[in-house]
C-alpha cells in the first residue's frame, strides 16, 4: 500500500473509530498495530490465531458458536495500542481452525485447548477474556485450569437455564416487523447447512443483539463482517439448546483469581441478572453494567467498555 493510501485509511479509522468495511490488513496498517495470523497445534488439531500487538497477552475467546476471532476487531485494537498482545483463536471447529473429531466439540475441550495454547506459546501472566459462548469457555478454563492471572467475562450467565429467557425476549421483541425475522433466525440455528446461510442468519439476528434494532449500528456491523462461518459446529451446539454450557458453579466458588463480569444493561441474550449472580458467586468477582447497550456492547458503547477493561487490566 502506498503512503497516500495508508494515510487515507489512517484518517478513516481515526475519524470513524471502527466503522465500515476496512480489511484486517488495512486496519493494522492504519493503527500501526502488528498483525500476525498463525496456526498453533493444541494436540489433535491446529487453531487459527489472530496475534495482534505486542506486550502482555490477552487471550480473547469469541462467541457463537460458528463464528470466529474476527469479531474482536476492530473493537480491541485500542488495547493493542496500549501495549497488550491480543491473541484471538478460532475455537476448534470454528472459523479457520481444524475441525478434529466432532465428539470433542465441547466447551470443556475448548477450555483445554486454551490451556494448551497458553502452554505452547509460553504466555506469561495471561488474561483470558471470553464473550458470550466464549465466556462459557472462559468459565470452564477457570474451573478446570485457573492458570490465567485474571479473567474477563463479556455477556455471560451463571447457568444454562438463563438462556431460556431468550424465548421470552423474542416474544416481546420490538419493533414487531423484525420479530418474525429474528425468531426465525434462532430457530434455523439447529438446521443451518451452508456458510452463506449462517451469514444471513447472523445478519438477521444482529438487531436482537443491539439495544436499538433499527439504528445505524446494525448495518455497520453487517458491513464489517469478516467471519468465516462454520454451519456444522453451530448445528452441533444449537441442537441441545444450552450451547454446550456446563455447570461450574461449585468450582467457581473457590476461584481465587480476579474476574470482571461485564454486561449490557439491555442484553436480551445473556441475562444481566444471571451475570450479576455469577459476579456475586465469584470470590473476587467485579461487575460493570454498560448503560445504553445490549449484547454487543463493545461496539454499541466502545468508550465505556474499553474504560471498564482498562481500569480492571491496570490492576491485575
Amino acid at each position: 500500500m502506498d503512503e497516500s493510501a495508508t494515510g487515507s485509511v489512517r484518517s478513516f479509522v481515526r475519524d470513524q473509530a471502527w466503522l465500515g468495511p476496512v480489511s484486517d490488513r488495512d486496519r493494522r496498517l492504519a493503527l500501526g498495530v502488528g498483525w500476525a495470523p498463525m496456526r498453533v497445534s493444541v494436540g489433535d488439531v491446529e487453531l487459527f490465531v489472530r496475534d495482534v500487538g505486542e506486550g502482555r497477552p490477552l487471550v480473547a475467546l469469541h462467541g457463537g458458536p460458528g463464528l470466529d476471532g474476527s469479531v474482536w476487531f476492530p473493537g480491541l485494537d485500542p488495547l493493542a495500542r496500549d501495549g497488550w498482545r491480543i491473541l484471538a483463536p478460532d475455537h476448534r471447529g470454528n472459523g479457520r481452525s481444524d475441525a478434529g473429531d466432532p465428539a470433542r466439540w465441547t466447551v470443556s475441550q475448548m477450555a483445554d485447548d486454551v490451556e494448551e495454547l497458553i502452554r505452547r506459546l509460553e504466555l506469561a501472566r495471561p488474561v483470558v477474556l471470553g464473550w458470550s459462548f466464549g465466556s462459557f469457555v472462559a468459565q470452564a478454563h477457570m474451573a478446570r485450569h485457573g492458570t490465567a492471572d485474571a479473567y474477563v467475562l463479556f455477556g455471560t450467565i451463571a447457568e444454562a437455564s438463563a438462556l431460556d429467557r431468550v424465548h421470552e425476549q423474542l416474544e416481546r421483541f420490538l419493533p414487531e416487523q423484525l420479530r418474525a425475522q429474528v425468531t426465525a433466525s434462532w430457530e434455523r440455528e439447529a438446521t443451518v447447512q451452508t456458510a452463506e446461510e449462517c451469514r444471513r442468519l447472523w445478519h438477521d439476528q444482529i438487531p436482537f443483539h443491539v439495544l436499538d434494532p433499527e439504528g445505524p449500528l446494525v448495518e455497520q456491523l453487517r458491513a464489517q463482517d469478516e467471519i468465516v462461518f462454520r454451519p456444522e459446529v453451530l448445528r452441533h451446539f444449537a441442537a441441545g439448546g444450552s450451547y454446550g454450557m456446563e455447570g461450574w458453579r461449585e468450582q467457581l466458588r473457590s476461584c481465587g483469581k480476579p474476574v470482571l463480569v461485564v454486561s449490557g444493561e439491555g442484553d436480551r441474550t445473556t441475562d444481566p441478572a444471571s451475570a450479576h449472580e455469577l459476579a456475586q458467586l465469584l470470590p473476587r468477582g467485579e461487575e460493570v453494567v454498560i448503560p445504553g447497550a445490549a449484547h454487543l456492547f463493545l461496539y454499541e458503547r466502545p468508550a465505556e467498555t474499553l474504560a471498564a477493561l482498562r481500569t480492571f487490566l491496570a490492576r491485575v
